[in-house]
């Protein structure tokens, strides 16, 4: 019996040393907010936190920051090669944002769109229905016909997406 009294703290202390082996992504909403300086879903912060079921290794050096366009932001860690994009939101701050998320689509659900494959030398149109709603700059899934392969497009305009590559 007085053998389970010392294996239990021993367990526990296993056990906290495998959770501390990947980044904490409340830490990391809390690093991204401090480097935009602003809170999730405020003008100018993340529109949402990140994903708390990604397992990422924890870095061995610092975390970084780094915008990628008006839309997101790159966390990255160049040692272990991961990155992760956290979306930005821009202009309103949150109450408004809500009140106009609907005006913000571009496109929506189940909307014949022109998808278009931009290419040097050529251009090819081709007509998609979207399976989700999306802003000018968002990656939705499209597809032809209900058998088709769903592709993942980006929405650059109303009633238009390019092919992701």
């Amino acid at each position: 019996m007085p053998h389970f009294r010392l294996a239990i703290p021993l367990l526990s202390v296993f056990a906290m040393g495998a959770a501390s082996s990947f980044e904490d992504t409340d830490h990391l909403d809390r690093q991204v907010a401090v480097y935009l300086n602003a809170d999730i879903g405020d003008a100018g912060g993340a529109r949402a936190p990140i994903d708390k079921k990604l397992r990422l290794k924890r870095c061995p050096n610092r975390v970084r920051f780094s915008e990628t366009n008006n839309n997101a932001v790159m966390v990255s860690c160049p040692d272990l090669g991961w990155r992760v994009f956290v979306p930005l939101w821009r202009g309103q701050g949150r109450a408004t944002a809500q009140n106009n998320r609907a005006e913000e689509f571009a496109v929506r659900r189940n909307q014949p769109l022109n998808l278009v494959v931009r290419r040097p030398s050529f251009s090819i149109s081709y007509k998609v229905v979207a399976q989700k709603n999306g802003r000018i700059g968002d990656y939705i899934p499209v597809r032809s016909s209900r058998k088709s392969k769903i592709l993942m497009a980006r929405v650059s305009g109303s009633g238009e997406v390019e092919l992701a590559q």
